[in-house]
């Protein structure tokens, strides 16, 4: 089977449970606690990745960062341990175009990156219409919900391909 064929199935899959969560909150607010984290095993903690390793787990039966160092059962908790599996298992996508389902690092301030999300699709402009868990319009890397945001190209560190 070609090799795009199976990442677009498998990116399209996370992204179609993405789109059935829009909407999720943490109960209670600032609490970290969501239906994600109980199902990771880690609930009350920062949970954009945790959201990611859900949707691909249960979309696409894929399990983020399998057998790399930090990783959980379920999948990955950190979005700089999510970035260095992706790099280290060739997943990792700098000067591609983006395309629906893949994972999405950004990085607000040049330091370590801060959030993830999937790509719903590229936008005109260099932008970018995502899906992502813990934010919201006020606070991008925990703001409490799933949401779909628009995102400027010039905040994305890269991208993330799952074949």
């Amino acid at each position: 089977m070609d090799v795009t064929v199976v990442a677009a199935a498998a990116g399209l899959r996370a992204l179609a449970v993405a789109r059935r969560n829009l909407g999720v909150r943490e109960e209670p607010p600032g609490s970290n606690r969501t239906p994600f984290g109980e199902w990771f095993g880690e609930n009350g903690v920062p949970w954009c990745a945790i959201f990611v390793s859900y949707c691909f787990a249960e979309g696409a039966g894929v399990t983020l960062g399998r057998g790399h160092p930090g990783a959980w059962r379920r999948g990955m908790s950190s979005v700089p341990l999510l970035e260095a599996w992706l790099r280290a298992t060739g997943r990792w996508l700098v000067d591609a175009e983006p395309r629906p389902g893949d994972i999405v690092v950004f990085n607000w301030d040049g330091g370590v990156p801060d959030h993830v999300g999937l790509v719903e699709r590229p936008l005109p402009g260099a932008r970018l219409r995502t899906i992502e868990g813990n934010t919201a319009v006020g606070n991008d890397s925990n703001g409490g919900q799933v949401m779909r945001r628009i995102r400027p190209m010039s905040r994305v560190e890269g991208f993330g391909r799952i074949v």
